[in-house]
């Protein structure tokens, strides 16, 4: 009875950690390049989230910006899956324009797109790809910066994001 009792408790300990398992570390970063000089001015920063649910689990932070601004959107992810190559996944990055601060559906990647881009590969243990891509948003708004992992063969996906408010 004392060790069915034992096993049963750890079984308690251990569960929230598998469940909360991840993949993917993301570091995700919007960045304000001050003119002349170029120098950085970290704006917001998000770390890996996971779909479903939808909209991931964590807030997004906020990023508030001048329409006009150069600013950058820098992110590395890296491949923490331990059990082999994950093949022909994509790690996509965008910035949309969105209804709403923190809406949990992604806008339509057809229209209101600032920038994207994206990678596919073959995701070896601890592989890692990054990218800084520089943009400007024109009117003000809310926009959505996001990059995520599309085609894993897993139930879940992995993003990070940010929100931006850009105003006059």
């Amino acid at each position: 009875m004392r060790s069915l009792c034992l096993v049963a408790c750890l079984a308690l300990v251990a569960w929230p950690l598998s469940i909360r398992a991840e993949h993917a570390e993301i570091d995700l970063k919007l960045l304000r390049l001050a003119p002349g000089t170029g120098a950085e001015e970290e704006l917001a920063e998000a770390r890996a989230d996971q779909e479903p649910p939808a909209g991931g689990r964590n807030p997004r932070p906020l990023g508030k910006v001048k329409v006009g601004e150069s600013l950058a959107l820098q992110f590395f992810f890296t491949n923490t899956y331990p059990h082999g190559v994950k093949k022909d996944v994509i790690v996509r990055y965008y910035v949309v324009r969105e209804e709403k601060r923190g809406q949990k559906s992604v806008p339509d990647l057809r229209e209101g797109v600032l920038t994207q881009g994206e990678f596919k590969m073959n995701f070896k243990p601890g592989c890692r790809v990054g990218s800084r891509v520089l943009f400007r948003i024109r009117k003000p708004g809310i926009y959505l910066l996001r990059i995520e992992t599309l085609n894993t063969d897993s139930d879940h996906e992995h993003f990070s994001a940010i929100d931006v408010q850009a105003y006059k």
